[in-house]
């Protein structure tokens, strides 16, 4: 379980302001640097590689290098998380490697017997290490700045939100390993926010084990880094907060046959452990959004903004929110959905409802449950 937080850094808040970049539209990252650190003799970012994308337009990644008074501090490899608004295919893949869940395979990287990771997972680290800028792959980029006389102790910071986050904890140690068969060893100190789990407990200790001060945030109303390791909380996530809004009947079935599914298919996730909780709060869905408050709710918790206030920064983006509740209703005004689907329920929650869910859940985690 994740442990409570107790204060967050600078670096934290800094890394997550370069995470809301990454949502950017790539032609617009370059004019967000440089950028500032949120401390008095930080120094600033600047952009060093990329912004770089696979040629789906699904995965993003870019290279940050901060200096102060000429001396290089840090590098940081930034990797975008989900992102709606890129081209069909692009979207479509972010969706497998957010949902490819049900097989596992073994890492790119020399790790213990019986680690495994997503295959959705593995498909976004190999299209992240696959990427260019200018020519130059992620790897050889860093190989060059690493294998300079005087940036062998810069410490190489890897950093994402969502499924961002999930690839970091898989780049991460992918990094480590390319860098160290061409005898370069940077300090790595992996950052992830909002982070589903990316593979089996023998996966989430050996990087616990490998990256002693990595720091993974999670926001306790956010149901994405209950992906996957814990899905049958999701539904009744805000049971106890706000109004008590339970999960939409569909949502509520799918995730609870999604987490038989994966019971069946013999695949178990765990959380990195020392994970960090940011509690969360009731962020009062938009009444008008044409999904309804439930998901409205989730997305307003997901949204990097809300990760900022929760660690005490200051945001330099609008947020994600903002962006996909203009794309939702572009692509069904609210209109039109609420012919479509009955209203979603505004009032506290209904107890028989709840105990069903609770129900139904607490039967699928007793030993010998899933699909015959």
């Amino acid at each position: 379980m994740p442990t409570p937080l107790a204060a967050a850094d600078a670096a934290s808040i800094s890394l997550l302001q370069l995470c809301q970049i990454s949502y950017l539209d790539p032609s617009a990252i370059p004019g967000s640097f440089p950028l500032a650190w949120p401390a008095s003799g930080g120094g600033s970012w600047s952009l060093a590689w990329g912004p770089a994308q696979d040629p789906s337009g699904g995965n993003l990644a870019y290279v940050a290098v901060r200096s102060a008074s000429g001396q290089t501090l840090s590098l940081a490899v930034v990797v975008r998380g989900t992102d709606w608004d890129v081209p069909v295919l692009g979207l479509w893949n972010q969706i497998v490697q957010d949902l490819d869940a049900d097989s596992q395979q073994a890492p790119p990287w020399t790790a213990a017997t019986g680690t495994l990771i997503a295959d959705g997972t593995a498909d976004a680290l190999s299209r992240v290490s696959g990427m260019t800028a200018g020519g130059q792959s992620l790897v050889a980029f860093l190989a060059g700045f690493y294998g300079t006389a005087g940036n062998g102790q810069v410490p190489l910071q890897v950093t994402g939100h969502s499924l961002g986050g999930c690839v970091t904890t898989v780049l991460a140690p992918w990094l480590q390993s390319q860098l160290g068969q061409q005898g370069l060893s940077p300090s790595i100190v992996p950052t992830t926010y909002a982070a589903p789990t990316a593979g089996n407990q023998a996966f989430a200790e050996a990087f616990r084990s490998a990256f002693p001060t990595a720091a993974c945030y999670r926001n306790t109303l956010d149901i994405v880094p209950k992906a996957m390791a814990d899905l049958y909380q999701i539904p009744l996530i805000y049971e106890d907060v706000g109004p008590g809004l339970l999960a939409p009947v569909a949502i509520a079935t799918a995730v609870l046959g999604y987490d038989l599914w994966l019971l069946h298919c013999g695949v178990s996730y765990t959380d990195i452990p020392d994970s960090q909780s940011l509690p969360g709060s009731w962020l009062a869905p938009d009444p008008s959004s044409p999904v309804g408050p439930w998901l409205d709710e989730v997305l307003q918790q997901h949204d990097t903004k809300t990760y900022m206030a929760l660690l005490g920064g200051t945001s330099v983006t609008e947020g994600e929110a903002v962006r996909q509740r203009a794309a939702i209703a572009a692509a069904a005004p609210a209109a039109a959905v609420s012919r479509r689907r009955p209203p979603a329920p505004t009032a506290p929650a209904d107890p028989a409802y709840a105990a069903r869910l609770k129900a139904a859940f607490a039967r699928l985690r007793q030993p010998g449950a899933g699909l015959r």
